[in-house]
């Protein structure tokens, strides 16, 4: 069976690898290379098992290519909040060095792991013989094929793995899917040792962080509507409340990103209802380094005949409508906890 990939990010890459395993024929076409030369974090620390699931078996698959890199991973939520369904090894503690904690807040202490993603991503994408160049999907009698360089690509499966440009190639295909972009910012800042050492997320101020090389950190918020450019005073705005928490920070630079949302607020993965070879995986939401290679493993399982029902499934979403990405709570981080119980 021949297999196009239309997608050359972690997801792609993935599909790729696992069909190539099973026997598939597979062509990969992948676009440009986005992902930063800094790794990207792999948290644990996720409210649902599902997800905390796909990330423990998407580390076990980087293992296979490199040594992940653990940091220290420190949530700060209220005192009140439920951490009994947390279903992974953690601390919870009043105080910790470097970061103010309020009497009604607490640090939960587990541990992240920093991905090299742009290395393990660019071997698979050599290995494999991705195309660096960009294909559209296209759709005639209920079958999709891709379009690159002019060129018509055909295979037995189509896979749209495009990540923040699922839904508009579905679009200008003429497809509809439960899938939104949206643009992703934060902020490279310079910072002291102590900060440095912490995965942070704050759910009481509203911000995440990660160490890059050190001294270099980087920090931000939530979303903002694909194409508006970050809000006025955005870089600002994050630093002071970054400061509420460790101090004194030195902004660098500002830098916008591109995730994509389903309406459930995670991932989402299996078989396009209305056109017969198409299968889609998306909605990361920029946590494609976390639930990527465990998703496009169980998306090559329901391509061979093998999958089974979960949480993710597209079909269990498609007809929805993303009408606004930044009014979707991401069901991988606490927030969507906090506003359950608020």
């Amino acid at each position: 069976m021949r297999v196009v990939i239309l997608g050359g990010g972690i997801a792609g890459v993935f599909t790729a690898y696992f069909l190539k395993r099973r026997g598939f024929e597979v062509v990969g076409i992948g676009g440009e290379v986005t992902y930063p030369t800094a790794s990207l974090v792999l948290t644990l620390s996720m409210p649902h098992k599902e997800d905390v699931e796909l990330a423990k078996r998407s580390l076990e698959i980087y293992r296979e290519f490199v040594n992940p890199r653990e940091v220290t991973s420190v949530d700060i939520l209220p005192r009140w909040v439920d951490l009994s369904k947390l279903a992974v090894p953690h601390e919870v503690v009043d105080a910790i060095d470097g970061i103010r904690l309020s009497q009604d807040e607490v640090a939960v202490i587990t541990k992240d792991y920093l991905i090299p993603v742009r290395k393990v991503v660019t071997k698979l994408r050599r290995e494999l013989g991705f195309v660096d160049s960009y294909g559209l999907l296209k759709i005639k009698d209920r079958k999709a094929y891709v379009v690159v360089d002019g060129e018509r690509v055909e295979g037995d499966v189509v896979v749209l793995a495009a990540g923040y440009r699922n839904n508009i190639l579905a679009q200008e295909a003429g497809v509809s899917l439960p899938l939104a972009p949206y643009e992703c910012y934060a902020v490279v800042y310079l910072v002291g040792r102590k900060v440095w050492r912490y995965s942070i997320g704050d759910y009481i101020l509203g911000w995440y962080g990660r160490p890059l090389s050190p001294p270099l950190y980087i920090a931000g918020d939530g979303c903002g509507r694909y194409g508006q450019g970050p809000p006025p005073g955005y870089m600002q705005k994050i630093t002071n409340l970054i400061r509420q928490r460790v101090g004194h920070i030195f902004p660098l630079y500002l830098k916008t990103g591109y995730c994509e949302i389903g309406p459930h607020g995670g991932p989402i993965y299996g078989k396009h209802p209305e056109v017969e070879n198409l299968y889609v995986i998306g909605g990361l939401d920029g946590y494609g380094s976390m639930v990527g290679p465990a998703l496009a493993e169980r998306l090559v399982e329901l391509i061979a005949g093998r999958g089974a029902e979960d949480v993710y499934r597209l079909e269990k979403y498609f007809g929805i409508q993303v009408s606004n990405p930044c009014n979707i709570a991401e069901r991988h981080d606490w927030s969507a906890v906090l506003l359950r119980n608020a």
